[in-house]
């Protein structure tokens, strides 16, 4: 019995402290957890949202452009100094009357007979392309963008569209078109000098200024005289050039509507300091005439066209042309592409590794914007085998951004409008720089964590956004070509054409989605153990999709076309910096963390559905990359903030219709 007794006693004693441990172990674990949790992610995601809440949003001038739209940005503008003709003949091509007219209507002929002459060359290897089958389309097309390159900067600009529309044009034409440079002869120092001595600004009461009375007495003449010295200081301060010093009178770039200057600020503007390297940007003379002439004879030669050949109506290429001219027209106006650079370092203001040029609003006017000068070197002149892994992943992650957080696109990031700059010593992420305790020197003056790789983002005239809708529908064909769906990715291009150009045959509506089906039947999902979600190419697949779209003559609308192609230029570009780079396995953390659960839940769902929870199990190992855990870590945390977020805002009864499906969900 004591015996019994005893060995019951040991193992009371012996369990309590087992018990105690463990729950010390437990305890202490959860404590440390939690303290972890609120030091490294819900303390530092205070300081950003109180950070970030004293920024306030900047103010636009202009209507911002969206592709594919008649959205003309400020139609406040005299767009023709001195003629008469405003935005609208750009837009519409309603007729002029009186003397603006004659100037303006021998201008048209004029660039059209100098149109035709251009065209011969190209007619002739037409001839000999498609009649005697003598030559191929290869050496048509550089025909082309070569007559294309000599009539200047409107049909630079007209094949530079034609580049972004392969559901219009065939991609061996696009592949051509894409490499016309947008170079021009550079306009004389004399026009930028004009342009930048122009006033900003009348002179008011309040700054000072009065008028002379007339009086001759002594007195009344010394204070005139120092009125008058005090006037002239005043215009000075009111036009750009009085600010800008050491200004190169050779540019560095010529473009097709503007050129740039490199100058230096004389004083501080905008909270820019002075001794700041800026860059210039001056539009050159009477572009805007040019132009608008140009596109008039756009115009008479499609309503030629479509009189001489009715069944040439199908293509819309009146419609090609008013959305060719909104395009052009966002570009005419510096302001528009200010208020654009303004936005997006508002939206990247806590993005460590992606830089925008800072303009100057104050300074900025219709013919004039004045950025800082961002030194990199241009994507285009890296060596394919170069491994940029991390720049990569975060240009990326800078389009999932623009597109799913912010609904602010760049439309136009090709690699001419990236540059590459290396912080040498810099940390590769912000998220191993926060482990480092980094030095002020680590920061710039803005309060951006340095890194070793960041891209800098040029050229931001062109935008786009989506509606609920677009968005919605952009998701589910991101979700149907991961998962090989055809008829879904069919169905979807047909609802983003205007009813009228929908294929009102069921034959037609039938083939299309047979034709899309074929894409992805080369290696059917889920049918071959070979095949697996981390080797599918998106940019590749949208490319034949596009080009389906474009033979079944169902071309979609400019803007959800500008976002497709967006999504191939940037996978192209990652598999230039990482030979590997795959965009979907690289957007599956940031996708997690942007996208809304509803929509987060249709993609699993969708992914599901077709490969299968053990197929998407063993895929999964090819998505995982040890060197990527401080990104997954990041995404975690945000999603989980978020998710917090939502179900504190439902508690405190300040939830949203998101706040209230997220937590259903």
């Amino acid at each position: 019995m004591t015996s019994a007794a005893h060995v019951r006693a040991k193992a009371t004693r012996r369990s309590f402290w087992q018990l105690a441990g463990v729950s010390t172990l437990l305890v202490g674990s959860t404590g440390g957890g939690l303290f972890l949790y609120y030091r490294y992610a819900r303390l530092p995601e205070q300081w950003r949202v109180a950070r970030l809440s004293r920024m306030q949003p900047p103010v636009r001038r202009t209507r911002p452009f969206v592709a594919g739209t008649n959205n003309r940005g400020n139609e406040n503008i005299n767009p023709c100094d001195g003629y008469g003709f405003s935005n609208e003949l750009l837009l519409t091509g309603e007729p002029l009357w009186g003397i603006s007219a004659v100037y303006f209507y021998g201008l048209v002929l004029l660039r059209s007979v100098m149109l035709l002459t251009r065209m011969v060359p190209v007619i002739w290897y037409a001839f000999l392309t498609y009649g005697l089958h003598l030559c191929g389309e290869q050496v048509l097309f550089e025909k082309l963008r070569d007559a294309l390159t000599a009539m200047g900067p409107s049909y630079i600009k007209f094949g530079q569209w034609m580049a972004t529309r392969p559901d219009f044009f065939p991609p061996t034409l696009c592949t051509a078109l894409e490499k016309l440079y947008d170079q021009t002869s550079a306009h004389s120092w004399s026009h930028t000098e004009k342009v930048l001595r122009r006033t900003l600004h009348e002179a008011t009461p309040s700054d000072g200024l009065i008028e002379d009375n007339g009086m001759t007495s002594l007195p009344d003449v010394v204070e005139t005289t120092k009125t008058r010295c005090k006037q002239v200081a005043m215009k000075q301060r009111h036009n750009a050039l009085y600010y800008l010093q050491e200004i190169e009178t050779v540019p560095v770039n010529s473009g097709s509507i503007a050129q740039i200057h490199r100058g230096v600020l004389r004083e501080e503007v905008d909270g820019i300091p002075a001794g700041t390297e800026m860059a210039i940007k001056v539009t050159h003379p009477r572009i805007r005439e040019h132009i608008a002439a140009d596109v008039t004879g756009m115009r008479w030669f499609v309503n030629i066209l479509t009189f001489l050949w009715p069944s040439t109506v199908y293509f819309d290429l009146k419609r090609s042309v008013q959305e060719f001219s909104s395009f052009v027209q966002s570009q005419l106006d510096l302001r528009q592409e200010c208020d654009n650079l303004q936005q997006f370092i508002f939206n990247f203001r806590d993005f460590p590794g992606v830089i925008f040029p800072r303009p100057l609003p104050s300074l900025c006017s219709q013919d004039v914007l004045i950025e800082t000068f961002e030194e990199g070197e241009p994507l285009q002149g890296i060596q394919s085998g170069d491994n940029y892994y991390d720049l990569a992943e975060r240009g990326c992650h800078m389009f999932l951004k623009m597109l799913f957080e912010d609904n602010f696109v760049h439309s136009d990031l090709h690699p001419g409008n990236l540059l590459l700059r290396t912080n040498p010593g810099a940390p590769v992420s912000s998220v191993s720089a926060s482990l480092l305790l980094p030095s002020a020197d680590a920061y710039y003056p803005d309060g951006k964590m340095k890194l070793l790789h960041e891209l800098v983002v040029l050229d931001t005239g062109l935008v786009s956004t989506l509606s609920k809708k677009e968005r919605n529908n952009f998701i589910a064909l991101f979700a149907a070509v991961a998962c090989g769906d055809g008829k879904l990715a069919s169905d979807l291009m047909i609802d983003r054409m205007p009813k009228q150009r929908r294929p009102q045959s069921g034959v037609k509506r039938e083939k299309f989605r047979n034709d899309m089906q074929a894409i992805f039947d080369i290696v059917p999902p889920g049918k071959s153990e070979g095949f697996k979600l981390s080797k599918v190419r998106i940019g590749p697949v949208l490319a034949k999709i596009m080009n389906t779209v474009r033979e079944n003559k169902t071309p979609i609308d400019g803007n959800f076309a500008s976002l497709v192609l967006t999504v191939i230029v940037g996978e192209g570009l990652g598999r230039r910096l990482a030979p590997d780079f795959n965009i979907f396995s690289e957007a599956a953390p940031y996708l997690v963390a942007l996208l809304e659960d509803s929509e987060l839940y249709f993609l699993a769902s969708k992914l599901r559905e077709t490969y299968g929870t053990p197929a998407l199990l063993r895929d999964s190992v090819h998505f995982v990359r040890p060197e990527r855990t401080a990104t997954y870590a990041e995404m975690g945390v945000k999603k989980v903030v978020k998710t917090m977020g939502h179900m504190w805002r439902r508690l405190t009864g300040e939830a949203t219709d998101s706040d209230m499906a997220t937590v259903e969900k």
